[in-house]
């Protein structure tokens, strides 16, 4: 067995652009939700402030690597 070691970062502790990467990622698959009239809506990461993008990312258990690449697919997390 191989073993691969992997700095991950939350959204709040990355660079500009690597944030920005993470904000196109996001992008790419708008959420849905429910407003208060029962109607489905989709939720785009432009849409939203920095403060509302980390809240999403923590909520979600979020991590990237130092470019902005989601890692937090990959396995356990390890602190």
């Amino acid at each position: 067995m191989k073993q691969i070691i992997i700095d991950a970062y939350e959204y709040h502790e990355l660079e500009p652009t690597a944030q920005a990467e993470v904000e196109y990622w996001l992008d790419t698959d708008p959420w849905e939700f429910q407003n208060d009239k029962g109607e489905t809506l989709y939720r785009n990461c432009s849409d939203m402030t920095h403060e509302e993008i980390r809240e999403h990312c923590e909520a979600n258990g979020y991590l990237f690597d130092d470019e902005g690449r989601p890692v937090h697919h990959l396995g356990a997390v390890q602190s």
